[in-house]
C-alpha cells in the first residue's frame, strides 16, 4: 500500500477555515443588504405621499368642480362624494374678500339636499379650499389649496 503524499494528507479546508470564510461572507452580505432595506422603507413613504397627494387632488377637483354651479357654491355644498382614506380628508374653507384678505371660515357640506340649505346663500366673491390628508399618527402627508371664485 502507497503512503499518500504530504500534499495528498493536507488537502482540503480545516473547520477553521470554513468558519472564517462563512464569518467573512455574512459580513459582505450584511453591509450590502443594510442600505438595501432602507431604500425598501423610503420607496414605501413615497408610495404613501404619492397617493395622500393624488386624494387631495382629486378632492379639491370635486371641490372645484361642484363649485362651478352658482347654486351649490353659494350653498357651500358639493353632491358628489370625496375620496375615501384613513383617516378621511380634512377640508376648510375660508371666505375671501376680493383682495384675498380673510373674512373668516366658511361652513360647508358635503350633501345639497333641501334640509342641509342655507339660508340666506352664502355669496362671498372668493373661497379658499385646503384639503389636507394626515397618516394615523398625524403626520401630515399632503396639504393643498385652492382659491375658488364665484362663477
Amino acid at each position: 500500500m502507497a503512503r499518500p503524499t504530504d500534499f495528498q494528507a493536507r488537502a482540503g479546508f480545516t473547520i477553521i477555515e470554513v468558519i472564517v470564510t462563512i464569518a467573512l461572507l455574512s459580513v459582505i452580505v450584511l453591509v450590502v443588504l443594510t442600505p438595501l432595506t432602507g431604500f425598501f422603507g423610503l420607496t414605501r413613504r413615497s408610495n404613501q405621499q404619492v397617493d395622500a397627494t393624488q386624494a387631495t387632488q382629486r378632492a379639491l377637483e370635486t371641490i372645484r368642480g361642484e363649485w362651478l354651479n352658482l347654486g351649490r357654491y353659494d350653498q357651500a355644498c358639493i353632491t358628489l362624494p370625496l375620496p375615501a382614506t384613513t383617516p378621511p380628508l380634512q377640508v376648510e374653507v375660508t371666505n375671501l374678500d376680493p383682495d384675498g384678505q380673510p373674512l373668516g371660515a366658511a361652513p360647508w357640506r358635503v350633501d345639497c339636499t333641501a334640509g342641509t340649505l342655507l339660508s340666506p346663500p352664502d355669496t362671498s366673491p372668493l373661497r379658499r379650499v385646503q384639503v389636507t390628508r394626515q397618516d394615523s399618527s398625524g403626520r401630515v402627508l399632503s396639504q393643498l389649496s385652492v382659491l375658488v371664485d364665484r362663477p
